[in-house]
């Protein structure tokens, strides 16, 4: 699944959405995206000179926006409103990520409670896991 096909499902737009495309889905299961890590992304000017690293911010967003696909793709139009991140449950941040890098984004649904759904998320680079956690993402219309 290719960007323009991801723009059909959630309601991101550049520069907010970060996903380039969509390699595994079963919807409202799991979703395995990839983000690729502009060098030019103006970002990189600050976070941080000399030294630059994806914020860790932007990983979590990822995350929540692969889990998004991952529900969209379960619900009868395959496209959601607005799946808006409730909570950050355990994150944690292991190895940085730099300009240049593809960064794998993995998501599966643990748990759905009425219109909230508790993912956890799994962030790769080079085939290593620099972050992972849990995210709570409720789905509003």
């Amino acid at each position: 699944m290719d960007r323009s096909e991801i723009e059909r499902m959630i309601p991101h737009r550049a520069p907010s959405l970060l996903l380039d495309r969509v390699e595994e889905l079963v919807p409202g299961i799991s979703c395995v995206a990839v983000m690729a890590v502009d060098p030019d992304d103006p970002i990189f000017s600050g976070h941080f000179p000399g030294r630059p690293i994806l914020p860790g911010v932007l990983m979590i967003e990822a995350v929540g926006q692969t889990a998004a696909v991952m529900m969209a793709a379960a619900t009868a139009q395959g496209t959601i409103g607005n799946a808006l991140l409730a909570a950050v449950n355990r994150f944690k941040f292991f190895k940085p990520v730099t300009p240049g890098q593809n960064v794998r984004i993995q998501t599966a649904k643990l748990t759905e409670v009425g219109s909230m759904a508790y993912i956890e998320g799994t962030v790769l680079a080079d085939g290593v896991i620099v972050a992972s956690g849990e995210l709570s993402v409720v789905c509003a219309s």
